[in-house]
């Protein structure tokens, strides 16, 4: 039998013991490889005991990473929060993958050997990224700043994402667009596995139309 999770507005803080734990515990995973790392303390001091992180992902910015419960983020990834990222509970972030809050692109060619001294930039962007929960991010993926999806979306490998999509999109290509809903296989699924649909309502809020009346 399963274990009943926390709702995320019970999730405990993390004792002082575990802040100071959880940068040693991923240096540690190391020694054993490519591995992936379980529990995660979140930059307001809440202890997130189902989320997963690859000892090989870098977070930049950590403190300041807006995540859910029951989140995995997959090997190889980068994580910028500099500019504002959220990741909701349950999403899913594939291997080699980037979502960026920032880019400095334009501000190095203007700026040249003076960038690294010159402490506010111009042309220097930020945007805060933002996934709703239950999202999954495909492998190779990029999300670029401002980039909004509501829940339950897909993104699929290798696409390079920017701007807003709305709940349950399917989103591919480079540069990606909607190319479906993902309520059209979740009718599908839940009609095969019935007994699975308060797992879905619990967070999709209302079990999907019948497949015909979803829009692609």
């Amino acid at each position: 039998m399963n274990r009943p999770s926390p709702s995320p507005d019970t999730l405990p803080a993390a004792p002082l013991w575990r802040r100071a734990w959880q940068p040693l515990k991923l240096l540690a995973s190391r020694l054993w490889g490519t591995r992936m790392v379980w529990g995660f303390v979140r930059g307001d001091g809440v202890f997130l005991p189902n989320t997963r992180i690859s000892n090989t992902s870098e977070v930049f910015d950590r403190p300041a990473l807006d995540v859910g419960d029951h989140v995995f983020i997959g090997h190889f990834s980068v994580l910028d929060a500099s500019g504002g990222l959220h990741i909701g509970e349950g999403c899913q972030i594939g291997f080699f993958t980037g979502l960026f809050s920032h880019s400095s692109h334009a501000a190095i060619r203007l700026y040249g050997r003076a960038y690294v001294s010159t402490p506010e930039k111009q042309a220097y962007f930020r945007a805060p990224v933002s996934l709703g929960p239950y999202c999954f991010v495909g492998a190779h993926a990029t999300l670029l700043p401002g980039t909004r999806l509501g829940k339950g979306c897909i993104v699929s490998a290798y696409s390079l994402v920017s701007g807003e999509f709305p709940d349950f999109a399917i989103i591919a290509g480079n540069p990606a667009q909607q190319v479906g809903d993902t309520r059209r296989m979740d009718a599908r699924l839940l009609a095969q596995h019935p007994e699975l649909q308060p797992h879905y309502l619990a967070w999709a809020g209302a079990l999907p139309n019948a497949v015909d009346e979803v829009q692609a």
